[in-house]
Parts: C-alpha cells; sequence; structure tokens
C-alpha cells in the first residue's frame, strides 16, 4: 500500500506547482513535503514530478495522482454511507469547465450544488477543448469538455450544444464589411481570440468559406474582455448566441454571417468510482446544462 502522507504532498506539489506552495498548505516543511515525495519516487520507481518552475508532474505523477484522488472519493463515499449524520465539514470539488459555460449556465447549477450539500468548489477555467486534459491527469474529479477523453474508468454525459455567432458593431461592419462579410473581408478585419488555444473563430472561417483564412488577431484571455472589445468595435468574433441575443437585439451588435452559426458539443466527464456526493454534483450539472443548451444537432 502507498502511503497516504506521501500520497498527500505528491496531490498538493502538483496543484500548487510548488514544492513551496505545497507545504504551506499543508502546515509543514518544505523538506518535509520533499522527503515524502522522494519516498513516494523510490517506492514506486519512477520520477513523479519535474522539479522545475512551476514544477510538473511526469506521465507516473499523474498516474499516482489519479488512483489519490479516486482514493479520496472512496473514502468520502465510505464517510457518507458510515456516519452520514457527521458531514459538517465542507468538501471540496474540483472541476474543469470552460469560461462560457460558467458566464452562462454553470452558476445555475451552482446554486443547486451549494444549497444541498457543504462543498466548496474549485474550479479550473479553460478552453473546451482542452479541459478534458484536466480530469486525464487526475487535478480535477469532472471536465465539461467538448472533447471528450477516451480511456478506461470514465462516464461521459452528453449535455446538448452551444451555439456561436459571428458578431461585430454596426460601425465595424460598415468600416471593414460594406459589401458583407465575405472571404476577403474575413481575412482583413481584426478578430479577436480568447486565448491561442481557442479555435471556434477559425473553425467558423473553415466552414463558411471552405478554407483556411488567417485575419490580424486579438488575443483577450477573459470573457468581459473578449465580449468588451467587441463590443467597443475593436474586431469581429464568435459569441455563445445567449451571451450575444440581448445586444442583437438592441442593435449593439449584428450578425455578419445571417443564418450561419458554429455548434459545439459539450459533454461531462466524470470518474466512474465517485461518491455519492459526486454523483450528486454531476447529476445537478448535466441536468442544468440540458435545460440550458440546445440538443444535439443529427
Amino acid at each position: 500500500m502507498l502511503d497516504a502522507k506521501h500520497l498527500q504532498a505528491l496531490a498538493a506539489v502538483i496543484t500548487e506547482q510548488s514544492f513551496e506552495k505545497a507545504a504551506r498548505a499543508l502546515f509543514l516543511t518544505q523538506s518535509a513535503v520533499s522527503q515524502r515525495v522522494r519516498q513516494l519516487e523510490e517506492r514506486v520507481g519512477q520520477m513523479l514530478v519535474v522539479r522545475s518552475a512551476p514544477v510538473r508532474p511526469t506521465p507516473a505523477g499523474m498516474a499516482v495522482l489519479r488512483h489519490f484522488r479516486q482514493l479520496s472519493m472512496l473514502e468520502q463515499s465510505l464517510f457518507e454511507e458510515l456516519a452520514p449524520e457527521r458531514s459538517d465539514d465542507f468538501v471540496t470539488v474540483s472541476l474543469a469547465v470552460n469560461a462560457d459555460s460558467l458566464d452562462t449556465w454553470f452558476l445555475a447549477g451552482a446554486r443547486e450544488i451549494l444549497a444541498e450539500a457543504k462543498v466548496l468548489l474549485d474550479l479550473v477555467v479553460d478552453d473546451q477543448s482542452v479541459t478534458h486534459a484536466y480530469l486525464r491527469s487526475g487535478e480535477v474529479q469532472g471536465a465539461i469538455t467538448s472533447t471528450p477523453a477516451n480511456f478506461q474508468g470514465l462516464a461521459t454525459h452528453d449535455l446538448g450544444d452551444m451555439e456561436y455567432v459571428c458578431v461585430a458593431t454596426p460601425d465595424f461592419r460598415a468600416r471593414h464589411c460594406p459589401n458583407g462579410f465575405g472571404l476577403e473581408a474575413a481575412g482583413r478585419a481584426p478578430m479577436v481570440m480568447f486565448s491561442h488555444k481557442d479555435a471556434l473563430q477559425h473553425e467558423f472561417l473553415q466552414q463558411r468559406f471552405g478554407r483556411e483564412v488567417s485575419p490580424p488577431v486579438h488575443v483577450m484571455p477573459s470573457n468581459i474582455g473578449f465580449q468588451g472589445l467587441i463590443l467597443q468595435g475593436g474586431a469581429f468574433g464568435m459569441v455563445s448566441r445567449n451571451l450575444a441575443e440581448p445586444h442583437l437585439k438592441n442593435g449593439e451588435l449584428v450578425d455578419l454571417a445571417p443564418g450561419e452559426s458554429l455548434r459545439v458539443p459539450h459533454y461531462y466527464q466524470c470518474w466512474s468510482l465517485q461518491s455519492a456526493l459526486s454523483e450528486r454534483v454531476g447529476d445537478i450539472i448535466v441536468r442544468t446544462a440540458r435545460a440550458h443548451l440546445a440538443p444535439r444537432s443529427p
């Protein structure tokens, strides 16, 4: 059996990405944390972390972290079964969420989660195309993703499609697309991306024109900033229909490609082995998402 204290130290180092921060989180000295991780590495016979800045897990470290997370869920489930009346302590639920879900439907589900149990949410926010990686590494218990991971031990729930429309201000359209949003205009007009991982804009242009288009690009890693830049007339970009609709109705934004949109499938993935609390959290997330997202297009 692997020592639980050693596993806890490894998890803290990977989560905090630093031995020093892990030591503070565990109320230990840095040397004690380092010794525990080193003893665990000797026990499994492999390096578990790359001692860089920030600290990174090796593939073996990711596997051991997944093992620790699953053990923790089993222990939590056991205590819920043995002494449900003693569930006075807060339980942290770690999830990977994409920014558009967080800013639209997710908080409605969070309200129900927090009302039902003493839960603390620990969210990792990233592009929907890469959130599954946090689940695979063991950093989170569940992930909302557009590209579900495919390996043993995972449960996948289809949430539906999030629909995105290509929008800009009327002034932007008049300045950059006076003759319509054609191939030439799309290649010259400035576009905004959420991050360098954000492929939505380029996917839509590929879908619309049947070829790769490379306009000048702003990178704005904030949903408020992303939409704000579009509303200020600085760029065009893909915004979820839920968020764009009020601005389209009052004339602040226009749809550059009426009748065309990009539908992105969303899934909720979690470990098949879960505590009762994790199952309830997952059920709420799935139910809430399906009430807000569009049913999967055929």
